[in-house]
């Protein structure tokens, strides 16, 4: 069996899994990148492409207990990463830190307006900590959905609240659902477009569809 498994807030993969294993459920999981703990998201019916890895177990108490001590340990490697951003200038925005269950590895999660380069601040923070470090880009939406917000409607952000999957947004959706005002007006705290542009996006493409038939079959009867 193939699952769905979400390692950080920001990163799932495929395991495969000879026991059964519930929605919602923590497991440990093994890869080639090494031990750490995952959350069951989906069961996947068809084989899928790219299996990062394999669930060797459901998680216990010790395991629970470890990942909350890595908790206070991956706080201080954030902070010593904030400090590394801010010697060294550059132009990013530290959001998350995630420690593999094995200790083997510590991922920093950053936002920025365009991509940079930090070798120098790579190597620098891999002596410090004295770990296999890996740095990511993430969107300023994949933020939003980490730590939520109220949106203009005076609601949760959609984003945290229920949406699994952020896809992409477009100014002709907008158009479409006759909403002629500047994109600075349907975008969010984020800064991207309205999430909820693509709530009834299908609902006006069907529409706009249904009309044109009409209106052809009006012009063949004429």
């Amino acid at each position: 069996m193939i699952y769905q498994l979400l390692i950080t807030p920001f990163r799932a993969e495929f395991c495969r899994s000879d026991t059964g294993c519930a929605v919602g459920e923590h497991v440990i999981l093994k890869s080639k990148e090494g031990i750490d703990i995952g959350k069951v998201l989906t069961l996947q019916k068809e084989e899928a492409g790219g299996v990062y890895g394999e669930v060797i177990r459901r998680v216990t108490q010790e395991d629970l207990q470890k990942r909350q001590e890595l908790q206070e340990y991956e706080d201080y490697c954030l902070i010593e990463f904030k400090k590394a951003v801010d010697e060294f200038g550059v132009a990013m925005k530290p959001v998350y830190c995630h420690c593999q269950f094995d200790e083997e590895r510590v991922m920093f999660y950053f936002t920025a307006e365009k991509r940079l380069e930090f070798r120098r601040l790579h190597r620098h923070i891999s002596q410090k900590l004295n770990k296999r470090v890996v740095i990511k880009q993430i969107g300023v939406r994949d933020y939003s959905k980490l730590f939520g917000g109220i949106g203009p409607c005076g609601r949760n952000l959609c984003c945290s609240a229920f949406l699994n999957e952020l896809k992409s947004i477009s100014l002709r959706m907008a158009r479409e659902q006759k909403l002629y005002v500047s994109p600075s007006k349907i975008s969010g705290v984020c800064g991207k477009l309205l999430c909820c542009l693509n709530f009834e996006e299908n609902f006006y493409t069907d529409f706009q569809e249904r009309n044109l038939s009409k209106t052809m079959q009006v012009d063949e009867e004429e």
